[in-house]
This record gives C-alpha cells, structure tokens and sequence, in this order.
C-alpha cells in the first residue's frame, strides 16, 4: 500500500463560515490521494453551497434525512466501512483543520508499518486569539511519538480524557470500529468513550499536523450538555477502568501524574471514582481532599443519570490484555 487512499468524513452544524475554512485546508493538502465526504446536520443549505463551490469531484455532500445531533453526526463518521474504496478513514470536524502535510505525513509514517490506528498531534487554535504557538499542543504532553498500548492510554484517562477526535486515522475493512452508538447521547463525552475502544496499540505522530480550535461552549457540540453529565460520565469510565485494570493501571497512571505535577488531581480521581485506597503514598497531605472527593463522587452518583451507563456495560468489546504493558513513555 504505497499510496494508500484516506477517505475523510466531515461532520458538520450550521458553521459555514468554519466548513469552509476545514475544506480549504483539505484541499491544500500535499497528499492527493483522498476523497471527502460532508455529513450535513444542519437546518440551511450553505453547507451544500460550500462543497459545489469548491469544484472538486474528491468532496461529496450528504445530507442527514433525521437532525441526529452533535453526537450522532460525528459517531456516523466513525463507521469501518469504506465508502469510496478508501484504506483508511479520518475525521474532521467542521471547526478543526490540517495543516498541508498532514496526510503526507500520516502516510509516510504508515511505511513499512499495519498500524490499525494512527493520532497526530494537534496545535491550538483559540477562536478569540488565533493559532497558539508550536509548543502549545493537545497530546504532546501525554503521548511521546511512536506505539502506544491501550493500557498506557486507559492510564491517562485518569486525568485526561483521551485521545482525541481530531487527528484520528483508522484503518477500513478492519477489525476497528471506533463507533460509541447511540447509547451516548452527548459529544463531549465521546471521545473518552472512543478511548476504551481502543483495545490494539496505536501509533501516535509527536508532530503537530492538525489543529484543534477552541470555542466557548455555546458555540460548540456540546452547547446543550452539562458539566455535571460530563463528570458523572468521566467517573463512570474511570471506574470501568479501575474495575478492569485494578493496581496495575494505576501504576502505570503516577508516573504520568508525576511528570506533569499532577499528583494531586490523581488522589482526586481515585477518590472521586470510589478507590481512595489506589492513591498509596500519593495521599499523604492530601488526606481532607481525599475525603471532600469520595463525598462528591458518591453525592454526584445519587443526582446525576450515568449517560455513559450503557456503553461500559458492553465488557467484551472493551476488554484488552492487561500484561501489555509497551507503549508511550520515556
């Protein structure tokens, strides 16, 4: 597979001024081997507008029948069929972009390689003060350039919230598929979802090839979730992994913590999901704050629906093999 052929997916809401912005950097892309498709959730037909306008055959628009919601439109994207008789799939969403040689290089580092799953690093790009500079990244800090295990990456859970949608490449007509289902109904929790399917090692590119953009939540995917949901999905996940992993994760999880002076929000996790007894040493001094987390995890758990209580309930397609231990670290 020289050449290999990405198809992109590119959810999209009501953001024409962004689609447009997402396609151009598509189409400055010094990789030609592509085709794109459009998956249009909106209530206008600029979007449509957009995709004519660019004249390039390579990019299809298609229109949802049914609104399906943030979540739903990007969860389509995910789907491991082939499309276009494309090698791999990628997504991006309507208010991130690439820069020229992101597929260029995805594809170079699949040389010689059967990566099933591949995530670039992404720069930052605030809506209010532009591109951030090169040393400002979303996972340069958490992953190190080459094969992460999935053990590592259910590591970094516990104080992130995993990899992340945009920079995604997977491989089609595989055994991947990184779809959540209609079970989670909300997109700010997807992409720790997403996580806990990954169950191979994936390669991960330390160089900075797409862009994340932030926007106030109002403006966003997630304009209608809340906080509260969000954490009470994250503690859920972090429980499943705890459950799952026990000692063995979060062991794998302090060096993490300690790299990044993030002790202190790992005791908090723990404590939060219900395993205070995890921390070890890490509790020391830290003891009262400890305790206020257990007392918030187990009050959150009385008021707040689990929105991710669904997905964790389905074991086997989430299970891994805990004495993989390879991945990410220095």
């Amino acid at each position: 597979m020289n050449r290999p052929l990405f198809e992109i997916r590119m959810p999209t809401y009501n953001r024409p001024d962004l689609l447009r912005r997402a396609i151009e950097s598509l189409l400055r892309q010094t990789y030609p081997h592509w085709t794109a498709v459009v998956f249009d959730d909106s209530t206008c037909d600029e979007a449509r507008e957009i995709v004519q306008s660019t004249g390039d055959d390579r990019i299809t628009y298609k229109k949802n029948q049914v609104r399906m919601g943030a979540a739903g439109n990007i969860d389509q994207c995910f789907s491991p069929q082939a499309m276009f008789s494309g090698h791999y799939g990628c997504l991006l969403e309507d208010d991130n972009y690439w820069l020229p040689d992101f597929l260029a290089e995805v594809s170079k580092s699949l040389s010689g390689r059967d990566s099933q799953i591949i995530l670039a690093n992404q720069r930052v790009c605030d809506e209010g003060s532009g591109l951030q500079g090169p040393e400002v990244t979303t996972r340069g800090d958490w992953f190190f350039g080459g094969v992460v295990s999935p053990l590592y990456l259910r590591a970094t859970l516990l104080l992130m919230e995993g990899i992340s949608n945009g920079g995604l490449v997977w491989r089609l007509e595989h055994e991947v598929d990184l779809r959540v289902g209609p079970t989670v109904k909300e997109a700010g929790i997807q992409e720790a979802c997403r996580s806990l399917l990954v169950t191979v090692p994936f390669l991960f590119i330390s160089q900075a090839l797409a862009v994340w953009t932030f926007l106030p939540q109002s403006e966003s995917g997630r304009a209608h979730e809340t906080y509260r949901s969000f954490g009470r999905g994250m503690q859920s996940i972090r429980s499943f992994i705890l459950r799952s992993h026990g000692r063995t994760v979060v062991e794998a999880a302090r060096p993490i913590a300690r790299r990044q002076g993030l002790d202190s929000r790992l005791v908090e996790t723990l404590s939060y999901a219900g395993y205070p007894h995890f921390a070890g040493d890490l509790v020391r001094g830290r003891t009262s704050a400890a305790c206020r987390a257990v007392a918030k995890g187990l009050a959150i758990r009385l008021v707040q629906e689990n929105p991710c209580n669904e997905f964790i309930s389905l074991p086997a397609r989430l299970s891994i093999d805990n004495s993989r231990r390879f991945g990410s670290s220095r």
